[in-house]
């Protein structure tokens, strides 16, 4: 059913109820209003437990909880679910009851009761769970007949939990309203471990033809020489793992493998499987650093300490992309390559893209990217795949009844030592039970060694009866090696040993040969064998024990980082490693040990370590992973900490670039949420909602009641940062550059005692951009420039905007060899980073330097070309100001039919407002040559009123030439005209244009 569903449903459901002994007696003894604060927490320590286990209250009677699992979505672990979230309340309760007793003189018990059957779910969307059965009746006496501290289950919970838990059978129960006596189980205590075995040396059954698909598709790249993507799809245990393990056993020798894991675990671990991948070309680094160039090198490198780097070593999106391709170019040059990326479902966006960008742009080169993923990948990404030249897709579905039937024959006989049964109908329920899942009936013939009669029915309860026959040693080993990851190194092991670690060789050695692990592909690392095995062994490890353990493995994360050195600049840790086991020690911590006198100071490193790695994320424009960086991070935080402030703007930022501004509002109400009585942080909010509604097209605000606000606090430097901002956007609306201009200068002042980089490097982009239209004279725009180019140096995308800037700026200076050498240089950046705009922006600027030059066809077609791919791009006001452009440009070279036409067609779409004055100056200079002089000087006379709305000394330099031409024609005086626009073109430092009109000026006299 889903969430969404009102409709009343008929399900299989796991009811909890849990109650307090001697409640009556309780309340004799206490006064009201301390019953009630005693009985607020029992309920507040339930409720944690059953929502942290994914059970959902369904209602409170009297002191009695009502919980049901399986309510709105089923897992096959339900009743697992419950029994632990009974077990931890009951816990919960007992250590309640220890705190209060010294102070109140009572003591707390409850008993608990858990069913499971077919009831109907009335209504299963959000609280308003109501669930209808014989079910919740059975929980309910169940939970009366259960003594103090004592948690009785039914006898399906029973069968479906039995191999993760230690029962004592109590005798047939004769429960109120019951017509028989029901059988029931007392639950003495819950085994948490589970594992997962590995197949390899039973042959490939069943996935002969998917085999020979991706053999085949390999052998077309490897042939073709082209980049192949080949997404295999499946549920866990369905085979997918296996299948490839087969594929890459039969490749030929010389073929180059490399393999990297999604995890599930962490959030922004964007990068996680490609440094895993880099980790095995260690040894090969300093030839593939010089292959790949400094650019590539320093890319890849930055991902090995992407959360130590600072903001201007961090390398952008674009940039790692393209380092990532080079490096695949470079290892595909003689050799094919193959990369597997797995458990792709958990990828972050933005890697997502890199892989899509890699299969669409390699070229001449033979590589297989080889995507291994649940089927919910399509669900995050339904367009994986589409469009690409080269692509494939192939879903494992359940083997089939004789498939199955030989897997289950070469099971028992590879297991003859350890099976006791050899009953044809039992492997018969195998074969069928299995539902063609390869994992599910392997570990079904696993339980069978212990005799069962009755088999479990999911895959958890499998993997659990698996691992409860593994010695202390080797459970020791599994659940640290499930703290770690799905990959591990013995010396990552041993740090989480106290004192002298144990001799590891010998449980990992047993551990390998009940499949449960295997050799990774680096020297002296591990994996799991099947990820279902990491996931259920950390989620049934001790929480107490896993936030210790997740503590040292931030510290040994953080070390290890400083311990990479320039041959071998991978050393095993990535992006994410320290904040992922911070965020979990900090997490486990606070549920087990809310007391813990080191929680706060563990919180604030959490915290500040996810600030500091959303920073660098939104930094290098992986906006997704910033977002759930930064989120977190203010999550972490206490109310009344005045970061959440910064973070607020930030994350609005990132919201609003991806296009949700509802969700940036949010992040401003969060804000307002976290720190309600701070003056300072209204404000802050009250401006980036006005940037918000300026941004959405909303009319701009009245600025003078915000100035006078802010005047109140003069040395709230954030809020006038960003109320800069907001001042330069209105301006820029309405054509006042050198108003912007100074208000982003205004800005920076406020920015640089505050020492954030994220705002400074804002407001400077901003500023490099207008100082093309601004008053701010040439000399001043390139030295800016050049700083900017020393500050984005390990950032080619930050570069492209600079050099496109600085190309215009030369150019307008007379050194038009050099504005062409910066726009090779941007258009070289562009295409290797794949910056679709800003390579319409290079063509847009080598227009504008063409036509400085006087080769105005050649202008001609490139503000043609730029126009209409900003058209397909959607950028309609901007295309029609360059047809406008392409349209002057034929006038300029003499065709005056020609260009009336063109300009008619281009004023179809709805021009900026340089592109509106070009077009009235052109209708006049049109009307001029054709001997329409009213006409003209009426246009001319339009353009000069609208010539007062903008202060760009170039656009006005560029419109009052074409005025005193028109007014020349006419037999006017154009001195006038001229000399204002030769007095802009100075003011600016346009020296080119400048003597252009001082020449025609002589030609006057």
């Amino acid at each position: 059913m889903s969430d969404r569903d009102p409709r009343p449903t008929r399900r299989h459901i796991v009811v909890l109820f849990i109650d307090i002994v001697g409640s009556t007696e309780l309340a004799e003894r206490l006064d009201p209003e301390l019953l009630l604060r005693i009985l607020d927490r029992y309920y507040a320590a339930c409720r944690t437990e059953i929502f942290e286990h994914g059970g959902a209250v369904e209602k409170y009677i009297g002191d009695a909880v009502m919980a049901v699992f399986g309510v709105p979505v089923s897992r096959e672990d339900d009743a697992l679910r419950a029994v632990l979230a009974a077990d931890a309340a009951m816990s919960a309760v007992r250590r309640l009851s220890a705190e209060i007793a010294p102070t109140h003189g009572v003591r707390l018990d409850a008993h608990c009761g858990i069913a499971f059957g077919e009831v109907m779910v009335a209504d299963g969307s959000g609280s308003n769970v109501r669930v209808i059965g014989d079910a919740v009746n059975t929980a309910s006496r169940l939970q009366s007949a259960a003594g103090a501290g004592e948690i009785l289950l039914g006898d399906d919970v029973a069968r479906l939990v039995r191999q993760h838990a230690l029962l004592d059978g109590v005798p047939p129960l004769t429960l109120k309203g019951k017509r028989d006596p029901v059988r029931a189980w007392r639950l003495i205590a819950v085994e948490p471990d589970r594992g997962g075995p590995e197949t390899d040396t039973i042959p490939l059954i069943g996935r002969t033809e998917e085999l020979h698909q991706l053999t085949r598709f390999h052998d077309r790249a490897a042939r073709d020489r082209q980049c192949c993507m080949a997404t295999l799809l499946g549920v866990p245990g369905i085979g997918k793992s296996r299948l490839v393990r087969e594929f890459l056993t039969n490749l030929p020798e010389d073929v180059t493998v490399l393999t990297g894991r999604c995890p599930s675990y962490g959030i922004g671990a964007t990068y996680r499987p490609i440094t895993e991948l880099l980790e095995a070309l260690n040894g090969e680094w300093p030839a593939l650093a010089e292959a790949v160039g400094t650019e590539g090198a320093r890319a890849l490198r930055g991902l090995a300490c992407l959360g130590d780097a600072d903001y201007e070593d961090t390398p952008g999106v674009a940039e790692i992309a393209q380092a990532v391709r080079s490096l695949f170019e470079v290892l595909a040059r003689d050799r094919p390559l193959v990369v597997v990326l797995d458990n792709l479902q958990w990828a972050e966006p933005t890697l997502l893209d890199l892989i899509e960008d890699c299969a669409a742009w390699l070229a001449d080169v033979p590589v297989l990217l080889v995507c291994v993923a649940r089927p919910e990948l399509y669900e995050a990404r339904p367009s994986w795949g589409g469009g690409m030249t080269c692509a494939m897709s192939l879903e494992l579905g359940p083997m089939s009844p004789p498939h199955m039937t030989r897997l289950v024959a070469e099971l028992r006989a590879e297991r003859a030592d350890v099976v006791a049964h050899d009953d044809d109908g039992t492997y018969q329920r195998v074969i069928h039970g299995s539902d063609g899942n390869p994992l599910f009936a392997e570990l079904m013939l696993e339980t069978l060694a212990e005799g069962a009669v009755a088999l479990p029915p999911t895959i958890q309860a499998l993997l659990g009866a698996r691992l409860d026959r593994l010695g202390g040693a080797e459970r020791h080993m599994l659940e640290r090696a499930a703290t770690i990851g799905q990959s591990f190194t013995v010396e990552q092991l041993e740090t989480l040993f106290d004192g002298e670690p144990p001799l590891t060789a010998t449980p990992l050695r047993r551990l390998q040969r009940d499949r449960l692990i295997r050799r990774g592909a680096l020297l002296g690392s591990y994996e799991f064998t099947q990820t279902l095995t990491r996931e259920t062994v950390y989620a049934l490890t001790s929480k107490e024990v896993r936030a210790d353990w997740h503590r040292r493995l931030a510290d040994w994360f953080g070390d290890r980082a400083a311990d990479a050195s320039d041959d071998a600049p991978f050393a095993g840790s990535a992006s994410g490693d320290v904040s992922r086991h911070l965020l979990a020690a900090c997490r486990l911590t606070r549920q087990v040990r809310p007391g813990d006198p080191l929680l706060p100071e563990l919180t604030d490193r959490a915290a500040d370590r996810l600030i500091r790695d959303g920073g660098q994320a939104l930094h290098r424009r992986d906006l997704p992973a910033a977002i759930a960086l930064l989120e977190q991070g203010r999550e972490m935080l206490p109310p009344g900490r005045d970061e959440h402030r910064s973070l607020a703007v930030r994350i609005s930022d990132a919201k609003l670039a991806r296009g949700e501004a509802v969700a940036a509002a949010a992040a401003l109400d969060r804000a307002e949420e976290l720190l309600p009585e701070d003056p300072r942080n209204r404000l802050t909010c009250v401006i980036q909602r006005e940037v918000l509604a300026l941004r959405s097209g909303a009319r701009a605000p009245e600025l003078e009641s915000l100035r006078g606000r802010l005047a109140l606090d003069p040395r709230d430097d954030l809020s006038w940062c960003r109320f800069h901002q907001l001042q330069a956007l209105i301006h820029i609306e309405d054509g006042r550059f050198g108003a912007a201009d100074r208000a982003l200068r205004d800005g920076l002042e406020r920015a640089r005692p505050m020492g954030d980089r994220y705002e400074e490097d804002r407001l400077l982009g901003g500023l490099c951009e207008l100082v093309q239209w601004s008053s701010t004279p040439v000399p001043e725009g390139l030295a800016l420039c050049a700083g900017l180019l020393a500050r984005f140096a390990g950032d080619r995308a930050l570069l492209v905007p600079v050099l496109l800037t600085r190309a215009r700026l030369l150019a307008l200076s007379g050194d038009l060899g050099g504005a062409r050498e910066s726009l090779d240089t941007a258009g070289h950046y562009a295409e290797e980073l794949h910056l679709g705009l800003s390579a319409i922006a290079v063509v847009q600027v080598r227009g504008l330097v063409e036509s400085l030059d006087g080769n105005h066809e050649v202008a001609r077609g490139l503000f043609t070309r730029a126009a209409a791919a900003l058209r397909a791009a959607g950028h309609g006001g901007s295309a029609a100001t360059l047809e406008v452009y392409a349209a002057r440009e034929t006038l300029r070279r003499g065709d005056v039919r020609q260009a009336a036409g063109e300009l008619a067609r281009s004023e179809a779409g709805v021009p900026q407002l340089r592109g509106e004055l070009t077009a009235i100056v052109m209708r006049g200079a049109i009307a001029s040559l054709n001997g329409a002089h009213a006409d003209a000087v009426s246009a001319a006379e339009r353009a000069t009123a609208l010539l007062e709305s903008t202060d760009d000394p170039c656009l006005q330099g560029d419109v009052l030439v074409e005025i005193a031409r028109i007014q020349r024609a006419a037999g006017r005086d154009p001195a006038e005209a001229a000399r204002r626009a030769l007095d802009a073109y100075l003011s600016k430092g346009a020296s080119l244009p400048a003597r252009r009109v001082r020449d025609w000026m002589k030609g006057l006299s």
